[in-house]
């Protein structure tokens, strides 16, 4: 290694080290009677690709783009995950067209075709990763259609996390925690934080964003006890804790401006629909298995 390889990799361990040792606020729970802190719209994307498949999750990239295109010129600001996460725990306020922008499983084709669209308009977005299956093919996932689709690679996720994304934890596997005992909901929890600290540094290990937004209390608990401190599901109604943010899915009949739209109560409930109907999925898995 040179001297400049070096200098590089003695900065960034410097750096990282920073970054565990500042204290850190623990989240906090609403109290009993008190009002939720407020939350922005969250939107929450899956596959943005060209490739068509059996299913509900993949947006086409010239759809995508126009979606962005209509936030910017709308004037939305995207949240960081920080910043996010602060309004969650009631120490930020929500500002005006304020919007948080999220992707579930980490497919490869955002690298393409979502995050350079984000950037040409100025916003970021946090993506979560299936540790276990990153620069793999999905084979945690059922092949609708028979189509199987890639994974960011770390090299992608390092570029891309110096470039403004976030990354965050979606377990080891992607399994459906809700179904499993607790030493199984724990090793996936854990295994995934560790990679995400070993390859991104402390700040990777702040949030789980839960397989398939399914997380009851005991998912809760059990992700706090493991060292998050917020969580990521899919269409709730927000209940004050930081450990279960409800997001909405963008779904492949969003329109140009989901779930800001005048359609966005439509959509929500068009997407707990389509999120139920996911059970299909672990259920397959478990009879094919």
């Amino acid at each position: 290694m040179g001297a400049a390889s070096e200098a590089r990799a003695d900065s960034g361990a410097r750096a990282r080290a920073a970054e565990a040792a500042a204290p850190r606020p623990r989240p906090t729970l609403v109290a009993d009677g008190a009002a939720p802190a407020g939350l922005p719209p969250i939107l929450c994307w899956h596959k943005v690709d060209p490739r068509w498949e059996l299913g509900v999750t993949r947006v086409s990239p010239r759809r995508f783009r126009l979606q962005v295109e209509r936030l910017a010129r709308d004037g939305w600001r995207s949240l960081s995950l920080a910043e996010l996460v602060a309004c969650a725990r009631g120490e930020r306020a929500v500002g005006p067209r304020e919007i948080a922008l999220t992707f579930d499983d980490g497919y490869r084709a955002l690298r393409d075709h979502a995050f350079p669209v984000l950037a040409a308009h100025g916003f970021t977005a946090a993506c979560s990763l299936v540790t276990d299956y990153v620069g793999r093919m999905n084979r945690w996932d059922v092949a609708y259609g028979g189509r199987r689709f890639a994974h960011l690679g770390w090299r992608d996720v390092e570029r891309w996390s110096a470039r403004g994304i976030d990354f965050v934890s979606h377990t080891a596997t992607h399994p459906r925690l809700t179904w499993l005992d607790d030493g199984d909901v724990a090793r996936e929890m854990a295994r995934s934080r560790a990679a995400m600290l070993a390859m991104l540094g402390a700040r990777a290990g702040d949030v789980l964003s839960y397989p398939f937004g399914a997380a009851g209390p005991r998912e809760r608990a059990m992700a706090r006890e493991a060292g998050y401190e917020a969580g990521l599901v899919l269409p709730e109604r927000w209940g004050g804790d930081p450990m279960a943010i409800p997001r909405l899915p963008v779904y492949l009949w969003a329109p140009p401006r989901p779930g800001i739209g005048l359609l966005r109560h439509v959509e929500r409930w068009g997407a707990i629909g389509a999120n139920r109907c996911a059970v299909g999925t672990t259920i397959w898995k478990r009879l094919t298995e």
